[in-house]
C-alpha cells in the first residue's frame, strides 16, 4: 500500500465537544436519574436510622461528649496561645528597652569598686562554739543582699530614662568572705555612664550603713580599687544568643498551636438527630449523583465516538482521506422537546444554515463537470446503501448531460461494482457522516487507486 495514503483517524476536539452537547438529553437524564436514586436512598436511610430510639440515644450522647471534647480542646489551645502571645510580646519589649542587650559583649564597659568590711577587734568568739569566727563574714553576705534592696533609683531613672527593672541589670554585687571584700560592678554602652550609675550606687552605701548599724554594730565600709574598664564578657554572649533563640522558640509554639487549634474541627449534629441534616444529605448525594449519572453518560459517548470508527465530519475526508468535497448535504433538522436549545448548539457550532437540496446538487454537479476534464463514464458509489446512491444518481443525471453516470453498490461487498470500476473513466465516492466507516472508505480507496481510476471528489450526505 501506498504511504502517502496510509489513514490514521484523529480526534477533532471540537467536534467531540459539540457531539456531547448535541447529547443533552440522555446526559441530563442520566444526571437526574442517578441524582434522584442516590438522594433519595440517602434520605430513607436517614429517617430509618431517626425511627431507632437506641441508635438516636447512642448518636445523641456520642456528638455530645464530642462536642465536649472539642470546647475543651479549643479552650486549652486558645489559653495556651494567649500565653505565648503574652510571652513573645514580653520578650521583645525586653529585648526593644534592655540596655544590656544593646550593649557589645566584645567590647564591654565595666566600672568597678570593691567595699571592705572592717569591725572592732575582739568580736570574732562565737558564743558557745569555742572557736573564732570574724564578723566581717556576715558583714559581706548582709551588705550584699541589702545595698539593691536599698538603693534609691528615682535619681538614676530619672536621669537616664531607664526603668529599675533595667538598672538592676547593669549593677551586680558578688562577696568574698575571705577577704572581707564586696565587689559592686556597673555597665552601661559607654564607660562615662558606667562610672556615673556605680557612683550613684556607692552614694548609697553610707545611707544603708546607718540602717545596719543596729543590726550588725560599728563597722566601716571603705571603697577601694574604685576603676573603670573594657572587657569580654561571653555571659553576655550566651544571654544574647539565649533571648534570641527564646523568641525563636515562642514563634515555632505558636504557629504549631494555632496549626493544632485550627486543626480543631467542630461536630456536626449526626444526621441522626436532625431532619434538616437528612434533607442537606440527600441534596448533596443527589448532586453527586447527578454529576456522576452525567459523567459516566458522556464518558460513553466519547468512547462511542473515538472507537466507532465511523466518518463525523466532512473535513476528515478531506484531511485524512485527501479527496476533494464536491457537496455537503446539511444534517436534518433535529426535532424533540426543547429542540430550541439544539438550535442554539447548531448556531455555536456555526451549522444552523441549511443549504437547499437543489443549491446543494447544483453544486455538485458543476463540480464534478470541472473534474472530470475528458472523463464520459463516471461512476458514483459507495459505502452508503444502493438505494441512496441510486435516488442521488437520479436527481444528478439531469445535471450532467454530458457524462454517463453509473451506479455501484459498496464495492467491499458488491464484485459487479469492481467490474463498473475497471470500465469507468472517474469515480465519485459518496459517504455519509455518522454511518460510513472509515476502514470501508480506505478500503474503497485503494480499490481505486490500485486501477488508477481518478477520485473526482466525494459527496457527503
Amino acid at each position: 500500500m501506498d504511504h502517502e495514503y496510509m489513514y490514521e483517524q484523529e480526534i477533532d476536539l471540537k467536534d467531540l465537544l459539540f457531539t456531547l452537547l448535541y447529547r443533552w438529553r440522555p446526559i441530563l437524564l442520566a444526571a437526574v436519574a442517578l441524582g434522584l436514586v442516590l438522594g433519595s436512598y440517602k434520605v430513607v436511610k436517614g429517617l430509618q436510622s431517626q425511627q431507632d430510639a437506641s441508635l438516636v440515644v447512642e448518636t445523641r450522647e456520642q456528638y455530645e461528649q464530642d462536642k465536649i471534647n472539642y470546647e475543651e480542646g479549643l479552650a486549652s489551645y486558645e489559653k495556651n496561645i494567649e500565653s505565648i502571645q503574652k510571652a513573645v510580646k514580653d520578650l521583645d519589649r525586653y529585648m526593644e528597652e534592655s540596655v544590656l542587650l544593646k550593649i557589645d559583649p566584645y567590647d564591654k564597659p565595666v566600672a568597678s569598686a570593691d567595699l571592705l568590711f572592717q569591725v572592732e577587734a575582739g568580736r570574732g568568739r562565737a558564743e558557745g562554739t569555742g572557736a573564732d569566727a570574724d564578723p566581717a563574714d556576715s558583714l559581706v553576705k548582709l551588705y550584699g543582699s541589702s545595698l539593691l534592696q536599698m538603693m534609691d533609683w528615682k535619681g538614676l531613672e530619672n536621669e537616664l530614662g531607664i526603668g529599675q527593672i533595667y538598672l538592676r541589670e547593669l549593677l551586680s554585687v558578688s562577696g568574698d568572705v575571705d577577704s572581707n571584700t564586696l565587689t559592686v560592678t556597673a555597665t552601661y554602652l559607654d564607660a562615662g555612664t558606667a562610672e556615673k550609675i556605680l557612683d550613684a550606687f556607692l552614694a548609697n552605701v553610707e545611707t544603708c550603713q546607718k540602717a545596719l548599724v543596729p543590726i550588725a554594730g560599728d563597722h566601716t565600709v571603705d571603697v577601694v580599687d574604685h576603676g573603670v574598664d573594657t572587657v569580654l564578657d561571653m555571659a553576655l554572649v550566651d544571654l544574647k544568643k539565649n533571648t534570641s533563640d527564646k523568641i525563636l522558640s515562642y514563634q515555632s509554639s505558636l504557629t504549631n498551636m494555632e496549626k493544632a487549634k485550627d486543626s480543631l474541627v467542630e461536630p456536626e449534629l449526626p444526621e441522626g438527630l436532625s431532619r434538616r441534616k437528612v434533607a442537606l444529605s440527600g441534596i448533596k448525594y443527589a448532586l453527586i449523583g447527578g454529576v456522576g449519572g452525567a459523567f459516566l453518560v458522556a464518558f460513553y459517548f466519547c468512547m462511542v465516538y473515538v472507537l466507532c470508527g465511523k466518518l463525523h465530519t466532512d473535513e476528515e475526508l478531506k484531511d485524512q482521506f485527501r479527496v476533494k468535497i464536491l457537496g455537503v448535504f446539511g444534517m436534518p433538522e433535529r426535532t424533540g422537546a426543547f429542540n430550541c436549545v439544539d438550535r442554539l448548539i447548531e448556531r455555536l457550532e456555526g451549522r444552523s444554515v441549511r443549504p437547499p437540496e437543489d443549491e446543494v446538487l447544483d453544486r455538485i454537479a458543476l463540480n464534478i463537470i470541472n473534474h472530470a476534464k475528458e472523463a464520459r463514464k463516471v461512476l458514483l458509489t459507495g459505502t452508503v446503501p444502493e438505494e441512496t446512491l441510486k435516488e442521488l444518481a437520479d436527481k444528478l443525471a439531469g445535471r450532467l448531460p454530458q457524462i454517463s453516470l453509473s451506479v455501484g453498490a459498496d464495492m467491499n461487498k458488491t464484485a459487479d461494482t469492481l467490474r463498473l470500476l475497471a470500465a469507468c473513466d472517474a469515480v465519485v465516492l459518496a459517504e455519509q457522516r455518522g454511518t460510513s466507516k472509515c476502514r470501508e472508505i480506505l478500503q474503497e480507496k485503494e480499490a481505486v487507486d490500485t486501477l488508477k481510476k481518478p477520485i473526482l471528489g466525494c459527496i457527503v450526505l
